[in-house]
C-alpha cells in the first residue's frame, strides 16, 4: 500500500497534469496491462487528457474487451509533410484555409519552367511528444519501450515519471513498489480509491482480471486478507470474473484428462471387493 507522503506527491503531479501518458511494454502481463488500461480510464474520468500507449500490443487471449485503445507512436502533436526534394521544384510555399470549405490549403510553387512535384512521393507522419506527467506499468528498464523511448528520451528526463512495478526503478521520479501485493492490479484498485477517482464496471473487471491472472484465480501463497477485500470492493463496483472463467476452462480440462474417472474408481472397489467375498467365502 502506497505511504500517506508517496500518496500526497502523487495526488499533487496529477492535479499540476494536463497531459498524461500511461506506458506498459509489448511483454506485460495481463495483471500489468489491465492495470494500465483501469488507470487510464480513472484518469480521464477525473478530467485529465491521457494517451494509453506500448510499443506492441501483447496477445492476451479472452482479455477483458477494453475502450482504451493503447497507440504504439508518442509524437502525434505535428502533422509531417515530407517529398523528394528537387531544389527547382521549390521556389515558393504558402497556405490558404477556404472561407467556404473551411480546408486548409498548402501550396508548393515550383520554379518557371520546371516539373511540379510528385504527389506520390508525399508522405504523412506526426512527430513531437508533449507530456506533463508519465506513468510506466511493470517497466523495469525505459529502453524495453523501444521506439516510444528511443528518440524521446529528453521528454522523460524533462517530465515526472511515476513508477508502478514491483520495485523501485532509478529512472522513476515516484515510484510505487507493488513487491508486497499479491499483484500490481490489487494495488492500482487501491491507488485509484485512495485518489479519490471513479472506477467504471469495465475498468474494475479489467482489475479483477488482473489480480485473478497473477494470483491463479486467487490460489496462490501471496493472496492476503488485502487482495479478498480489494476483490470485494471490485465486485461491489460491478467487476465480472473473465479471469476465474478462462483459469477454469484451460485448467479443469487438463485435470479431468489426468485423473482417471469415478466411475471407473467405484468399479474397481466394487470388483476388488466382490474378489475378496469370494475368497472369503471359498
Amino acid at each position: 500500500m502506497i505511504d500517506a507522503a508517496k500518496l500526497t506527491q502523487l495526488t499533487d503531479l496529477i492535479a499540476q497534469a494536463n497531459s498524461i501518458f500511461v506506458i506498459f511494454p509489448s511483454t506485460a502481463t495481463p495483471d500489468n496491462r489491465a492495470a494500465a488500461e483501469a488507470l487510464t480510464s480513472s484518469l480521464m474520468q477525473a478530467g485529465k487528457e491521457v494517451r494509453l500507449l506500448s510499443p506492441r500490443m501483447p496477445n492476451h487471449s479472452r482479455y477483458p474487451e477494453s475502450q482504451e485503445i493503447a497507440v504504439t507512436e508518442l509524437g502525434n502533436q505535428n502533422l509531417v509533410l515530407s517529398f523528394e526534394y528537387q531544389p527547382e521544384q521549390v521556389d515558393n510555399v504558402n497556405y490558404h484555409i477556404g472561407e467556404e470549405t473551411g480546408r486548409f490549403y498548402l501550396t508548393i510553387k515550383p520554379q518557371k519552367g520546371q516539373k511540379p512535384l510528385d504527389p506520390a512521393s508525399v508522405e504523412f507522419s506526426y512527430t513531437g511528444a508533449e507530456a506533463d506527467l508519465i506513468f510506466t506499468i511493470g517497466v523495469k528498464e525505459l529502453e524495453e519501450l523501444e521506439q516510444l523511448y528511443m528518440s524521446y528520451e529528453e521528454v522523460y528526463k524533462s517530465v515526472p515519471v511515476v513508477s508502478i512495478t514491483t520495485f523501485e526503478p532509478a529512472f522513476a521520479t515516484l515510484a510505487i513498489n507493488t513487491g508486497s501485493a499479491a499483484s500490481v492490479s490489487q494495488e492500482v484498485a487501491r491507488l485509484i480509491a485512495d485518489l479519490g477517482f471513479l472506477l467504471s464496471s469495465d475498468a474494475a473487471t479489467q482489475l479483477l482480471y488482473g489480480i485473478e491472472m497473477a494470483t491463479q484465480g486467487l490460489a496462490s501463497r501471496s493472496v492476503s486478507a488485502e487482495t479478498f477485500d480489494t476483490v470485494g470492493q471490485l465486485l461491489r463496483q460491478g467487476a465480472r470474473r473473465i479471469g476465474y472463467e478462462q483459469i477454469t476452462t484451460e485448467v479443469v480440462p487438463q485435470i479431468k484428462k489426468d485423473k482417471p474417472a469415478k466411475k471407473n474408481l467405484v468399479t474397481n472397489s466394487t470388483e476388488s471387493l466382490a474378489k475378496s467375498m469370494s475368497i472369503a467365502r471359498g
